[in-house]
């Protein structure tokens, strides 16, 4: 009997932003780098994106940990994605708003898209570089 009722309670206690994304694993921006090598291939969220750059075609956002939010010394975790094609006004908002690299509210926005290794396409197989392919931006409003 216990078991039946663990069900609906651990439901209850899941986040609304997950069960609205469907099923893909969350993983933040700053840890993307991590964890994305045992994620090959699967539909994940990578949240807490501050996007840097986005064209109809592709997006640059960056991920900063939470020891860099201190001031302490940590990398920015850096993920480029291709994107879904976006419509034309999604574009412009993408340019409008965090051309340049602005760090404010407005570009933090979370991306889903299937983990890939982008090593061939920038000719570095001796090292790995991860990103996103068939993403989608989500913003904040």
């Amino acid at each position: 009997m216990r078991m039946s009722l663990a069900f609906p309670v651990l439901a209850a206690m899941t986040p609304l932003s997950f069960a609205a994304q469907g099923s893909e694993l969350h993983i933040d921006a700053a840890e993307f780098t991590v964890s994305a090598e045992t994620r090959l291939g699967e539909r994940v969220t990578v949240d807490n994106c501050h996007l840097v750059f986005a064209t109809e075609n592709e997006a640059t956002c960056i991920g900063l940990g939470p020891r860099a939010a201190a001031g302490e010394d940590q990398p920015p975790g850096r993920l480029l994605v291709r994107m879904v094609p976006m419509p034309t006004r999604a574009s412009a908002r993408s340019s409008a708003l965090c051309e340049g690299g602005a760090l404010d509210d407005a570009c933090h926005v979370s991306v889903t898209g299937v983990v890939e290794d982008l090593s061939g396409t920038f000719g570095i197989a001796d090292q790995r570089m991860f990103g996103l392919r068939e993403g989608t931006i989500h913003w904040p409003d």
